[in-house]
């Protein structure tokens, strides 16, 4: 089973990227991590200058947040929404997430894209019902976000 934190809507919203992972050439990895005595030598180091390799710019990029459209999303949310666009919402729900999804929602959603963030197990059968909440967002604050991440099975509808 999987945690699940999913934005749902009926218009077309911003994707955002707070991870900083993209790719790089190895010729800018190179110049980023020379060999030294501190930095051995990688095995992308012996690859053609031009080939693009993922970089992350350290393991918290990981838990930052990303919000990306979502082609093919988990199996039980067609249980829950058939809103035409649903995004994923990726990231370790810590302080730093938090005030990132904070900023993202006051900055970039408005009432107008009907939109809501769920929160649900996929694969937990029978599949329960979602509480149902409905925030402001001019009024949300992250008191109420650190209250949505000790949820797991919840429908917040933004407004």
């Amino acid at each position: 089973m999987t945690l699940y934190s999913i934005f749902v809507a009926d218009k077309k919203m911003n994707e955002v990227d707070c991870t900083g992972i993209d790719y790089v050439t190895v010729r800018e990895m190179k110049k980023m991590y020379p060999i030294s005595e501190h930095f051995p030598e990688q095995p992308w180091h012996s690859m053609d200058d031009d080939v693009q390799i993922l970089h992350a710019p350290d393991e918290a990029a990981f838990g930052k947040l990303h919000v990306f459209q979502w082609e093919i999303p988990p199996y039980d949310l067609a249980h829950y929404s058939d809103k035409a666009f649903i995004y994923g919402v990726e990231g370790n729900w810590n302080a730093d997430f938090l005030s990132d999804l904070l900023q993202y929602i006051k900055e970039q959603l408005s009432p107008k894209q009907n939109v809501e963030l769920l929160r649900f197990w996929a694969g937990d059968y029978p599949l329960p019902k979602l509480k149902k909440h409905t925030i402001s967002i001019n009024e949300l604050n992250l008191a109420q976000l650190q209250e949505i991440e000790g949820e797991e099975y919840i429908r917040v509808q933004l407004v």
